[in-house]
């Protein structure tokens, strides 16, 4: 393929084509949820075609306050505040089967608290197998006023039999910010993983 018009010639049979087997980068340009998508997505997914990389603009990923966001498959991790330098190193890991940690947003088929449980395991011990790491349903932890709970307690488990609890509380303490490019201001109460703990 080499354009979007031959987007229409696509036979969607599921026994048709060829297996894509090196990674892929999908660059969100949605111009009409965020500006910034569309002005620094496209200048991205600009610069990695001419690198060479396998790459595709592609509408809202989520996430766009940290455009340039993408995701990379197969491993179905995200990305955001790319680079070109980035982006290439995201597709260099997921080309052996690993994660980048710089830039990375999580995985995909986890919730913002499992994403970034799982992403804090990373970077304590530095596993970077894309598909090493398992993620629990994470527990409500109590600590807030009256017994309220303030945070969760995710599980992570390795596949070779290590696990870590992780706690994963909201910073009430940021002040207000954009949710994405020229809107008004907006409370900020972003998830923040602690210390990995082992056991």
């Amino acid at each position: 393929m080499r354009s979007t018009d031959d987007l229409a010639g696509i036979d969607l049979d599921p026994g048709a084509g060829t297996p894509v087997l090196d990674p892929v980068m999908l660059v969100c340009a949605h111009g009409r949820r965020d500006v910034c998508c569309a002005v620094r997505g496209r200048a991205l997914a600009g610069d990695l075609a001419a690198e060479g990389a396998d790459v595709w603009e592609c509408t809202h990923l989520g996430g766009h306050r940290f455009a340039p966001t993408a995701l990379v498959l197969p491993t179905g991790y995200a990305y955001g505040r790319l680079d070109t330098g980035g982006a290439l190193a995201a597709l260099k890991a997921a080309a052996g089967g690993g994660v980048d940690p710089w830039c990375c947003r999580g995985h995909t088929g986890l919730d913002p608290v499992g994403q970034l449980a799982e992403l804090a395991v990373r970077e304590h011990t530095g596993i970077g197998d894309a598909t090493a790491l398992l993620v629990d349903a994470a527990d409500p932890s109590v600590g807030g006023d009256g017994g309220r709970p303030d945070g969760h307690l995710v599980t992570v488990r390795s596949r070779d039999g290590r696990s870590w609890t992780v706690p994963v509380t909201t910073d009430t303490t940021l002040p207000p910010r954009p949710p994405s490019c020229g809107a008004a201001l907006e409370a900020a109460t972003p998830l923040v993983a602690g210390t990995p703990v082992e056991h």
